[in-house]
């Protein structure tokens, strides 16, 4: 992905791994995990635990605002995450560019 990642993208990146709570409440267990999904739940970990302090805030917060979250909203945001790597390269780069002009125009 090129440029800077969504927030939902953000969002769910630090979704499960942010916070232990967190993903004890709504990750499987691990050896339930296929071996692809726990690399890839470890290099979202690292990667993580490499941020600035500052984004870990961030993506901390984003986490909280998540758990506050209805059920069904919660739901509907899964959903769209899945809709939108579901797309090839391109789409995700124009949705991408239309969401970085979105933020731009003050969208929250």
């Amino acid at each position: 992905m090129t440029g800077h990642a969504p927030a939902l993208l953000a969002l769910v990146g630090a979704l499960l791994l942010a916070s232990p709570a967190g993903a004890q409440r709504y990750a499987r267990d691990w050896r339930d995990l296929s071996p692809d999904e726990q690399r890839r739940a470890w290099d979202n970990y690292q990667r993580y635990q490499q941020l600035p302090q500052n984004r870990r805030d961030q993506y901390d917060q984003r986490f909280q605002r998540y758990q506050a979250m209805p059920p069904q909203e919660q739901q509907r945001l899964r959903q769209n995450y899945d809709q939108y790597r579901g797309q090839d390269p391109a789409a995700r780069e124009l949705f991408n560019q239309k969401y970085r002009r979105w933020k731009e125009r003050g969208g929250r």
